[in-house]
């Protein structure tokens, strides 16, 4: 990916530099191991800044309308912001609503995977959707079929979870559409930030990669390998129980200090007088 120079937000907007072209000395930049369920999952979708961070240091966002699956007043509404363009900038924009929508569908596919790899983490997933009142909108919404649908909770929760099933694969499929096979260069096809996440998923995807969790207890965030001070591409993925050395410096803190803790010797009372007489007991004796 070649990176954005200029990119910076600019109130619901996201801009970079006028029709400056990439420059061709520009090196190419990698996204950092595990992005897609580090970054990118944990970040807040309506924070412009962080995104624009991004592109300035990867380059564009990314991401279509094409990924989800609209009604047609929502597709419409998408459609305007995605051809509006900034008073000033111009092309050189994208809206802050795209840039939510695309990371909120991003995280949701993220969130997806992530949860197909734990037992019983995909049925928890969508436990907040379902409900007697999500059930009672649903059913509304469909009035108009013969049949009641959906006809219990139970079967909201199979439709909730083959609708999200199907949406990660809608949006791997779309992501991945600049890797097919086909003349040119990556470079040719223009990746981006999305696009090349959502490889490192499909890529973990394919290998079969163990997701740990990080054993930080202040941290356990998901991760396949492990960050350090490795080149790109060589961190570890085996024998590690942390997602980057810091969290194992850390824990390795902690754990020390609790068995300092457990170790010191518990405070003694004052040894007791000879004899078991006070000094006031013998006026002699005070103190002076």
């Amino acid at each position: 990916m070649t990176p954005m120079p200029g990119a910076r937000a600019d109130g619901e907007w996201i801009v970079w530099d006028m029709g400056a072209p990439l420059a061709p000395q520009t090196e190419t930049a990698y996204l950092p191991e595990d992005f897609y369920m580090r970054e990118l999952l944990e970040a807040d979708p309506g924070d412009l800044h962080t995104v624009a961070s991004w592109m300035r240091a990867y380059g564009r966002l990314g991401g279509s309308l094409e990924w989800g699956s609209w009604d047609s007043e929502e597709l419409d509404r998408l459609r305007e912001f995605e051809e509006r363009e900034h008073p000033q900038f111009g092309p050189w924009s994208l809206h802050g609503d795209l840039v939510r929508l695309h990371i909120c569908e991003a995280q949701r596919a993220v969130a997806t995977w992530l949860s197909c790899r734990r037992e019983g983490a995909l049925d928890a997933l969508v436990e907040t959707e379902v409900s007697e009142e999500h059930l009672a909108q649903a059913q509304a919404e469909n009035s108009h079929r013969d049949d009641v649908y959906p006809r219990d909770l139970d079967d909201l929760r199979d439709i909730t979870l083959a609708v999200r099933l199907a949406q990660l694969r809608w949006t791997l499929g779309g992501a991945l559409a600049p890797f097919s096979v086909g003349l040119g260069s990556l470079t040719d096809r223009c990746p981006s930030i999305l696009s090349v996440a959502f490889l490192q998923l499909y890529n973990h995807m394919a290998e079969e990669a163990t997701v740990r969790e990080c054993a930080s207890e202040t941290c356990r965030r998901s991760f396949v390998r492990q960050r350090g001070r490795a080149e790109y591409g060589q961190n570890r993925t085996s024998g590690i129980k942390y997602c980057t050395r810091e969290c194992a410096r850390a824990q390795a803190q902690r754990e020390l200090r609790r068995r300092r803790r457990q170790q010191a010797p518990a405070a003694t009372a004052p040894a007791p007088h000879p004899h078991g007489t006070k000094a006031a007991d013998h006026p002699g004796m005070a103190s002076e």
